[in-house]
């Protein structure tokens, strides 16, 4: 009898140890992306242990890989339900049911995972904008350059505008906020004179609407309607002193207009207000230049190379200092410049 127990007892110790085993090399080769090898050794694991909650998370995790999240679901949902204390299933778990379309029930795997990106697109899925774009702000923080994160990130955020411009638009039909609202939309649209229109009725409602003349003024700018423009962003300077894109603005609507002591002035005082903005040194350079100023033209659009070496603001900023070495008879920088100049120029993005 006692012999009989201890061969049983030996027997059990065995087949752990061959779980165990099977269990290490399914790891190895999932590390090593031999998916059929891990598959097939998460399977003798599960076979040879049905209770082993590892070797169901390993099976699950090689379907994950293989973008079979339908045989994966039912492997980390039975991980689980093993051992509820195994939390590094509950983030591929999320992931699988996302997968299949079952963003619901991936909100709490990736609230107890801790997964900030995950959650936020599960979120924005079921229609939880607001929360969606905190945890996508949050998750974006941690991978500013994951494209995903971006991506869902700029969706949820354009699908919140969109909800709440809806939103006003319902509530408050007849306001200067939603004509103002309205005026944007047909503007983004290309739609001028709905826009024109109805920034005008914003405007009419409340002259002094927060953000209508700089908006207003921007629309004109984009029309290349300059002194209109100009008219605006002067409006705005007066109404937000302190606000450094309304200095700019008014400034670079004074330079199209060739007054260049005018928007020299503006440039400094939106530089001043908010230093190191490409746009505004790169056109603080060209104002400089038109008042022969070469030393503070110089300095503005070296600047802007410090913080932009390439793209459409570097290739102005290497033309204006060609010119700038050309009149000075320094005929070696002036060719390095233009050289840098079509350089840059080939890095920006082209138009559409």
């Amino acid at each position: 009898m006692i012999h009989a127990l201890v061969l049983f007892l030996a027997m059990q110790a065995s087949t752990a140890q061959s779980a165990d085993q099977h269990q290490a090399a399914g790891v190895t080769a999932l590390k090593a992306g031999q998916v059929n090898d891990a598959m097939a050794e998460f399977k003798k694991v599960i076979e040879l242990d049905p209770t082993n909650a590892p070797g169901y998370f390993g099976l699950g995790v090689v379907f994950m890989q293989t973008g079979d999240y339908g045989n994966a679901i039912p492997r980390l949902k039975k991980a689980l339900e093993l051992d509820p204390n195994l939390t590094v299933v509950h983030k591929p778990l999320g992931y699988a049911l996302l997968g299949q379309g079952y963003a619901s029930e991936a909100v709490p795997q990736f609230e107890k995972a801790g997964d900030k990106a995950g959650l936020g697109i599960a979120q924005l899925e079921t229609g939880d904008l607001t929360n969606a774009v905190e945890n996508l702000q949050s998750a974006a923080k941690s991978s500013p350059n994951d494209p995903d994160v971006m991506y869902y990130l700029a969706r949820a955020s354009g699908l919140l505008s969109k909800q709440m411009y809806d939103l006003l638009l319902l509530a408050h039909p007849n306001s200067a906020r939603a004509n103002l609202a309205e005026a944007e939309n047909y503007a983004a649209l290309r739609q001028g004179e709905e826009a024109e229109a109805h920034y005008k009725a914003a405007l009419k409602q409340n002259p002094t609407l927060l953000g209508a003349h700089l908006a207003l003024g921007q629309f004109y700018a984009t029309s290349t309607r300059w002194k209109e423009a100009e008219d605006q962003f002067r409006i705005a300077a007066k109404q937000e002193p302190g606000n450094a894109e309304a200095a700019y603005r008014l400034g670079a609507a004074l330079l199209q207009d060739g007054n260049a002591h005018d928007a020299s002035v503006e440039l400094e005082r939106a530089n001043r207000l908010l230093p190191d903005m490409p746009e505004t040194l790169e056109a603080l350079g060209k104002a400089e230049s038109m008042l022969d100023n070469v030393a503070a033209a110089e300095k503005a659009w070296k600047r802007v190379i410090e913080l932009e070496n390439t793209g459409p603001l570097a290739s102005q900023a290497h033309f204006g200092l060609a010119g700038i070495y050309r009149k000075q008879g320094k005929a070696e920088d002036a060719a390095r410049e233009m050289k840098l100049f079509q350089e840059a120029k080939q890095t920006a993005p082209q138009a559409q």
